[in-house]
């Protein structure tokens, strides 16, 4: 049976509505190969971000639907690895930092779900993929970090 809390902590981290696809395998490969490779170079991995949807944003004559479409097939990939990352902390068995990833899961999506929503109400294109991308931003940044810290509390 899923405790509680893990399932809260998962539950949050989900893709929400329009938002929620499974990620390519391609996609993935490609950005873990390029996390592979900053990890290699003791990198945290920031160019990894946008390996899969600013090559395809640059194909959609600036079309804001395609470009959604573009940032939400990345947004798949983001949260698959944050997903990975999080159960690799809470497989580091330290009480304190789970509760703490948990804790910090609650405000990391209220930020994301109350900021990025703003996005597809300005002006269309003023941010290439409007909601979509910035929710790939901040789940993909979410997850480098905890990828870092689950290496720290967890190492492989």
């Amino acid at each position: 049976m899923m405790k509680p809390l893990v399932f809260l902590v998962l539950l949050m981290i989900a893709p929400q509505g329009a938002n929620a696809q499974q990620a390519a395998p391609a996609g993935l490969k490609l950005v873990n190969d390029c996390l592979k490779n900053a990890d290699k170079n003791d990198k945290l991995g920031t160019s990894c971000i946008g390996l899969i949807a600013d090559p395809c944003r640059a194909k959609t004559n600036n079309d804001t639907d395609k470009n959604r479409a573009c940032a939400a097939r990345e947004l798949a990939v983001w949260n698959a690895i944050l997903e990975t990352a999080s159960k690799h902390v809470r497989a580091g068995g330290f009480k304190e930092t789970t509760k703490a990833l948990a804790d910090s899961e609650k405000a990391w999506a209220a930020q994301r779900d109350a900021l990025c929503p703003v996005f597809d109400r300005i002006e269309p294109g003023f941010l290439p993929g409007d909601a979509n991308y910035c929710r790939m931003q901040i789940t993909a940044n979410r997850a480098l970090l905890l990828r870092k810290l689950g290496d720290g509390v967890n190492p492989r």
